[in-house]
């Protein structure tokens, strides 16, 4: 009987390893709050965002799935330079990663036309380069 106890305890301790390690490594499933909803399109550039390698408005002018040799399948949003502030030309075609997460930050076909400042850096990604840059409320402030 004691045998039997102890094999019960031991696969309890398990299982509960098992789950605590799989809750601190999935993603997150949900938004923790409107302070944590995330945008890609500013309306306007706020004084966090200066430092930012990529500063331009822009207006997307079409959003697809991309997908690369050796990565999941994922958002891309080509956007049409309007106004250069820093990193891009006027005129130039970037691609943005779009990816939404349960706090917004994504851009789908309704976002084409769609006008705005984006804010971030260039970044390659399977040898390509993206525009990557997302806020958060608590980082863009009121403006």
């Amino acid at each position: 009987m004691a045998l039997g106890a102890g094999l019960a305890v031991s696969i309890r301790a398990a299982a509960g390893a098992v789950l605590a390690l799989l809750v601190l490594t999935a993603p997150v499933l949900a938004c923790r709050g409107r302070q944590f909803h995330r945008t890609i399109l500013l309306d306007a550039i706020p004084p966090a965002a200066e430092g930012s390698e990529v500063i331009a408005r822009v207006e997307i002018v079409e959003v697809h799935i991309r997908e690369l040799p050796g990565l999941r399948p994922f958002h891309v949003a080509r956007a049409h330079v309007l106004q250069s502030v820093r990193g891009t030309a006027d005129g130039q075609i970037v691609q943005v990663h779009a990816e939404p997460t349960s706090c917004g930050g994504g851009l789908d076909q309704s976002a084409v036309g769609r006008k705005g400042f984006i804010a971030g850096r260039f970044h390659p990604i399977a040898d390509e380069i993206f525009f990557i840059g997302s806020w958060t409320e608590r980082q863009i402030g009121k403006f």
